[in-house]
């Protein structure tokens, strides 16, 4: 706990496993989709697959003197990757969380979220840290533009599943994903049973390929998307991806979000052309083994 002026108190609380997490956060992770995507991409896969490698659940609790009933004012999950998956929330909210898992010595293997949070989190964490990326999150605010490539969308099937394999291999690779326990072909056969990808079909071969995946809060968020090197600059990844945004509002209308590399002027472009508009700046950072104190 810990208070300030006497004015509010702030208590972190562990939860056993997402779906308990989900039931106290869920109003508060539906307020703010955009912010709230990378959380709620994780929550989502594990309410849906189940937890299976030491996840860790998280929720920061505000209330003010005599209150009855304190607020969610900030969630987190530490993944599979023992990366700690940040929702938007209050400056202070974040230097407490870090203080919390400092004390409780839990293990980290870095920390992903808002810029200015992560800044705020290391701070009071107070453990040495690398910057592993920089990432524009951007929403799609019009139309989606499918420019001129030609072509149609195939959903990916089982049939698929070496293509696939192979180019999120990769796309990781090129990416610089940090590596997580459960290997590549169970998460990918999962998400292909999930509907997740989608082909850019030229000729009748794949030339793209493309993941979109459906949110709480009438939400939707777009990744991966590849296309190999040799089909590169001839529009695919920006036709794949228009068509996934589409695909993925099947069911209604949805705010569709994804996440660039800062230092990867290209695709920024693509996704400029495509509809989507910049709207924050989020990082990863690595933490390093010995503490900073």
């Amino acid at each position: 706990r810990f208070c300030v002026a006497g004015v509010w108190q702030m208590t972190v609380v562990e939860h056993h496993d997402a779906p308990t997490l989900w039931r106290e956060a869920e109003a508060f992770l539906s307020h703010d989709p955009a912010n709230n995507t990378q959380i709620l991409s994780s929550i989502t896969r594990l309410l849906d697959r189940g937890a299976h490698c030491s996840e860790r659940y998280f929720a920061v609790l505000e209330s003010v003197p005599l209150g009855v009933v304190a607020t969610v004012v900030g969630a987190a999950i530490r993944v599979d990757s023992k990366t700690l998956i940040c929702s938007a929330m209050p400056t202070n909210a974040a230097r407490f969380l870090g203080i919390f898992l400092r004390a409780n010595d839990v293990p980290l293997a870095g920390v992903s979220g808002r810029s200015d949070l992560l800044s705020a989190f290391t701070k009071s964490f107070d453990v040495a840290h690398d910057i592993h990326s920089y990432r524009m999150l951007y929403q799609l605010t019009s139309e989606p533009n499918f420019g001129r490539a030609p072509g149609g969308l195939r959903a990916v099937t089982l049939a698929d599943i070496n293509l696939v394999i192979e180019w999120y291999r990769a796309f990781e690779i090129e990416a610089g994903i940090t590596a997580v326990p459960a290997p590549l072909e169970q998460r990918v056969h999962m998400s292909i049973l999930e509907n997740t990808y989608s082909f850019w079909i030229h000729n009748g071969t794949p030339v793209a390929m493309a993941g979109a995946r459906k949110l709480p809060a009438s939400s939707a968020r777009i990744g991966p998307v590849y296309t190999p090197p040799g089909l590169r600059g001839r529009g695919y990844a920006q036709a794949v991806t228009a068509a996934a945004s589409l695909q993925v509002q099947n069911d209604g209308p949805r705010t569709v979000f994804l996440f660039t590399d800062a230092a990867n002027p290209a695709s920024n472009k693509t996704y400029q052309r495509i509809g989507f508009r910049h709207i924050a700046d989020h990082a990863h950072w690595l933490f390093q083994s010995t503490p900073a104190r």
